[in-house]
């Protein structure tokens, strides 16, 4: 196995502040599931690698993001090529060997790190644009890094600016609008006939891995009460044990199941429908006008076709679902110019901070050579004016000082990258500052 040895070729050269921020990742476009479950770190793995990066001398802050379609680790580097090799040894190489043969990995530096957590967080680079989870998982990764010790001012502020690009593209655009998943969908058609959840009761036919998404998403919206119908025992155990508070009707009896339901799921392998008109009918004979929804995901059809004739039954299948999933998915894409502005700005806004907080050395060197002046020329004028008015000269000279400075120093918190450099070595040279703070 060849450890790498030096950062990407691209990378090494000096890149847009902040320089020492890097970022090491594989998600969903890079990396196979086969991949990217060997990088998926638990809260207590996590922790521990935190805890062991940490104490690294290249090392200065760092926060580890994993979750099943990404693991990132965010750094920031005393020694960025040394603090790089660790890292990427320790984080990645260790747990998936092949992951450097097979170029699965990137890396990002600066400015292009910062921006690729925003959008991150902002759901811009989820499989499933503008899911919600990754926003809960970005504050999850925040706080288990500050409380590990692991991040500093940079990091905490940076994950700070991201939660807020986050929160802001979720209230102020429509990116996580709509249900993009078969067990959402049936939660917004629900919404279409019930005006709540809460008053449902929800009866899944079925008990395989689209049934247990479809009842984790209806009982995660507030399903008043959950039922299962199943053939198999072996499945029906599985469902039972994700969701203990189901009530088993069985499969012979599925109809008794319906008549006390409001929403009705049917989602088996069978090759005939497990549902058909005639029974049905008479359970919605015995429902006294209640309407019934009806979602078919089975392929073949679960639900015979002829039911949609009965009167207060609402029957929907998997077109209508994915005709659906796809207007929500166009709705999505639309928002992404939106979102995107927002990442810029929240961007600005770290950049702008960072910009202040390195010229903050530099001002107040300037400041207390100013204050060392000034406090010198009082000094010797005192000798020479009434007792009367020394408070009044501390305070006009004080004054001076700070209206002397303020445009200086707003321009250092303000400047580009290249700007502050020049500006830095010209106010170095004017007041005869050195670099170690002194002077």
């Amino acid at each position: 196995m060849r450890v790498v040895a030096h950062l990407p070729q691209q990378l090494a050269a000096a890149s847009e502040a902040p320089a020492e921020l890097l970022l090491i990742g594989v998600d969903h476009k890079t990396a196979p599931i086969t991949l990217r479950e060997q990088l998926a770190y638990g809260s207590d793995d996590a922790a521990a690698l935190l805890a062991e990066l940490r104490g690294e001398p290249s090392i200065a802050e760092l926060c580890l993001l994993s979750t099943c379609n990404r693991t990132e680790l965010y750094l920031c580097g005393r020694d960025q090529p040394a603090a790089y090799r660790t890292a990427f040894k320790r984080v990645f190489l260790r747990r998936a060997p092949a992951i450097e043969e097979e170029g699965r990995f990137y890396v990002k530096r600066g400015s292009e790190a910062a921006r690729h957590l925003l959008a991150v967080a902002a759901g811009l680079e989820s499989m499933v644009l503008g899911e919600p989870e990754i926003l809960g998982q970005v504050r999850q990764a925040a706080v288990q890094a500050a409380s590990c010790g692991a991040s500093g001012a940079l990091l905490d502020h940076l994950l700070r600016q991201a939660i807020a690009a986050g929160g802001r593209a979720r209230r102020e655009t429509a990116i996580g609008a709509g249900a993009v998943s078969f067990g959402y969908a049936v939660v917004e058609l629900a919404h279409t006939i019930f005006q709540r959840l809460e008053d449902c009761a929800v009866l899944v036919v079925g008990a395989g891995e689209t049934a247990q998404l479809v009842a984790r998403s209806l009982v995660e919206r507030g399903a008043r009460e959950l039922r299962v119908s199943n053939r198999g025992e072996r499945r029906l155990a599985e469902f039972r044990q994700l969701f203990p508070q189901a009530v088993t009707v069985p499969f012979a009896r599925r109809y008794d199941g319906v008549r006390g339901a409001d929403v009705v799921v049917a989602t088996t392998a069978a090759a005939e429908p497990v549902l058909d008109r005639d029974g049905l009918a008479e359970a919605m004979a015995e429902r006294r006008g209640r309407p019934l929804l009806v979602v078919d995901l089975g392929l073949p059809r679960n639900v015979e076709e002829r039911a949609r004739e009965l009167e207060n039954l609402f029957l929907e299948d998997i077109d209508a679902l994915e005709g659906l999933i796809a207007r929500n998915l166009k709705r999505r894409r639309a928002e992404v110019p939106r979102v995107q502005e927002i990442v810029d700005q929240e961007l600005d806004r770290f950049l702008a901070w960072h910009r202040a907080r390195q010229a903050e050395p530099l001002i107040a060197q300037l400041q207390r050579r100013a204050e060392d002046i000034r406090r010198r020329e009082v000094q010797s004028a005192l000798r020479r004016i009434p007792a009367e008015h020394h408070e009044a000269l501390e305070r006009l000279t004080r004054a001076l000082v700070r209206k002397i400075l303020h445009h200086p120093s707003q321009y250092l918190r303000a400047a580009g990258e290249d700007e502050r450099i020049a500006a830095i070595a010209v106010l170095r040279r004017l007041f005869d500052l050195r670099e170690d703070g002194g002077g």
